[in-house]
């Protein structure tokens, strides 16, 4: 089976290459994985139990997180690294176009790889994590996003 085609052969300076990034020994996202494997929305709330420990995975209407929407993380993460290396005060906000996004991850930078983008956007806003985590002798229910707000 063939590979994508590299759709940016000249690329701009970018960071980090994604494409080289190895995730060694993530048995965390394959045990309780949290992105979809589907290519038709997917609406199951999934849920997690380990050690007196919950975690619920709400989708959003447009369903949950898909393994390519993982990618943008991975990005941003990226991003995050880079300032850490060079000794950079890390914020709360990643800020990025969606041009250096699309053409670090391979994917077209046309109209359709924008609007990839955007539902891409929405799933990872819209999904909803609640834990239920037991410290001491205290029980704590969190709810979470996995990003605030895209664009």
């Amino acid at each position: 089976m063939a590979l994508l085609p590299d759709r940016h052969p000249q690329k701009d300076f970018f960071i980090l290459d994604i494409a080289d990034v190895v995730l060694k020994d993530d048995m965390a996202s394959m045990e309780h994985p949290l992105f979809s494997l589907a290519t038709k929305p997917d609406h199951r709330h999934l849920e997690y139990r380990g050690g007196g420990n919950r975690l619920k995975i709400i989708p959003s209407g447009v369903g949950l997180p898909t393994i390519f929407d993982k990618d943008i993380l991975i990005f941003c993460i990226s991003q995050l690294m880079h300032k850490k290396n060079r000794g950079e005060p890390i914020g709360s906000r990643v800020r990025f176009s969606g041009r250096e996004l699309l053409m670090a991850t391979n994917r077209p930078t046309n109209n359709l790889g924008y609007q990839r983008l955007e539902q891409a956007f929405h799933r990872l806003r819209g999904t909803n994590f609640q834990t239920d985590i037991t410290t001491g002798n205290k029980r704590e229910t969190r709810i979470f996003g996995l990003i605030d707000e895209g664009g």
